[in-house]
């Protein structure tokens, strides 16, 4: 072969080399771009899902804050038996907040979170509660709020794990 000809094989190889990865990747569908948009997606669903929540909480609309709560749920509230009946035992357990007069809570949804399986989630929420009572100065509390959910088939999201405990200091 001449110098030519080995030149001209040595620039087909480099071509070949560097040519065939640019096409490959060229041909192959963004799926880092797509699964990024379905968790975006899946994360302002989740993030609309428990500030609905929050505001039915706010509201004390016991009806629309047991419907946030998913068939299997568990609740672990502060100082108190855990809650393991599901949805009935969501159903049957008594929110001081809605239950209680002259109770007002403000939340701030601190973090969302959701895994990349995009069919579980997280969130963590602050909530300020303020409890009124004739002759009295308000009473305080701070709850620190930590919701597991679940996607349901539906596309909505469901809390499977309601913790919370106070933010106050003991004592």
């Amino acid at each position: 072969m001449t110098r030519a000809g080995e030149g001209r094989g040595i620039l087909r190889a480099v071509v070949t080399t560097l040519a065939v990865p640019i096409l490959l990747t060229a041909c192959q569908s963004d799926t880092s771009t797509a699964a990024d948009t379905s968790r975006e997606a899946e994360l302002e669903a989740l993030t609309a899902a428990a500030l609905a929540y929050q505001a039915a909480a706010s509201a004390k609309d016991s009806e629309a804050v047991v419907a946030m709560y998913d068939e299997t749920a568990i609740m672990i509230p502060p100082n108190a038996e855990i809650v393991d009946e599901g949805l009935q035992g969501v159903q049957n357990y008594q929110f001081g907040f809605i239950v209680t007069p002259g109770v007002e809570l403000d939340f701030e949804l601190i973090r969302v979170e959701v895994a990349a399986s995009g069919d579980i989630g997280w969130t963590f929420a602050i909530g300020d509660i303020t409890i009124h009572r004739d002759g009295e100065e308000p009473g305080r509390d701070v709850v620190r709020d930590f919701h597991t959910w679940k996607k349901q088939a539906d596309g909505s999201w469901k809390i499977v794990v309601d913790l919370w405990n106070s933010g106050m200091p003991a004592g």
